[in-house]
């Protein structure tokens, strides 16, 4: 278990856990569906990166990071926000919140402005989420869609929660692994009213590091990063 700490800078939390867990080619290889959120991914890694470049998204404003897992993009988010409380990461599995809860303790200790971890099954009410937290001008969310059975639950509660402000924006990391999901996932996002944007990761030096790793040097068009926002048509 990797416990994680933003404690002094953001970007070194990142830095050494790739260091650590991805440059060490020990990418487990039979984890189950509940034990992924265990693992620190690539793409968490990319999307936190993100964050620390483009800090002004998430300076202000409160953030929802969805299938947090480790919660590694929603603890850089909150190292960078001028109010952490107002950061909450999310994920369905007990054990991923309990493990986000210690990882919110060693980064943040005893103080009241450290962000929350809260369980959140996408096919659930998502108002019941809304009425603890409310809703979110930024959600994050790294290797979110890997099942295409998740992507109509997870953009119809991005939907529900996601605040009205011009501004107000989904982040999503995507592992490109089955055209068919691209297909679903764009066409979901349009049935409820959220357009999409690539945006380029050509200035993301995480990104850059990843496709140098023997796993994906030969698949340069894995990862991509979308922002989704409301249409207000």
């Amino acid at each position: 278990m990797v416990v994680l700490s933003v404690c002094v800078n953001p970007l070194s939390v990142f830095l050494d856990l790739y260091w650590f867990i991805f440059l060490d080619k020990k990418t487990p290889v039979d984890l189950n569906v509940q034990q992924t959120g265990f693992v620190v991914w690539p793409a968490a890694m990319i999307l936190s990166q993100h964050l620390v470049s483009h800090r002004e998204q998430v300076r202000t404003g409160r953030v929802l990071e969805v299938g947090a897992g480790a919660g590694l993009p929603g603890l850089v988010a909150a190292a960078l926000s001028q109010d952490p409380s107002g950061v909450v990461m999310t994920d369905y599995v007990e054990e991923a919140v309990d493990l986000m809860d210690m990882n919110i303790a060693e980064t943040f200790g005893d103080d009241n402005k450290r962000p929350k971890a809260a369980i959140m099954d996408w096919d659930d009410d998502p108002s019941v989420l809304q009425e603890h937290h409310g809703t979110f001008d930024v959600i994050i969310g790294s290797d979110v869609v890997y099942w295409p059975e998740l992507i109509e639950p997870l953009i119809r509660t991005v939907k529900a929660l996601l605040s009205n402000k011009p501004t107000s924006r989904f982040l999503m990391l995507y592992s490109r692994r089955n055209p068919k999901v691209d297909v679903l996932l764009f066409r979901t996002a349009q049935k409820y009213g959220l357009n999409s944007t690539e945006l380029s990761l050509e200035q993301n030096t995480v990104y850059h590091a990843v496709l140098k790793h023997p796993v994906y040097i030969e698949d340069t068009d894995m990862f991509h990063l979308y922002e989704f926002r409301h249409s207000h048509k």
